[in-house]
């Protein structure tokens, strides 16, 4: 794999984990209709939103050292 492919295919994933996070309450919520997870909720939305919000970050930093050694 070259490295414009990567880049795109980093790109690729970042709009892709963009599109999870925006619709992370929605996606959530049959989780929260389960009156056993009511206190859970919450903690996995925080986990989920940070867990997606590193791996965009670490797609950027990767995207970064590709562009510098182009």
């Amino acid at each position: 794999m070259g490295t414009e492919e990567a880049i795109k295919k980093l790109e690729t994933s970042n709009q892709g984990l963009k599109v999870i996070l925006d619709n992370l309450d929605e996606q959530l919520a049959a989780i929260r209709a389960d009156p056993k997870l009511t206190g859970m909720v919450d903690d996995l939305e925080t986990l989920f939103y940070a867990y997606l919000k590193t791996w965009m970050k670490s797609n950027n930093e990767i995207i970064g050292i590709l562009k510098e050694k182009k």
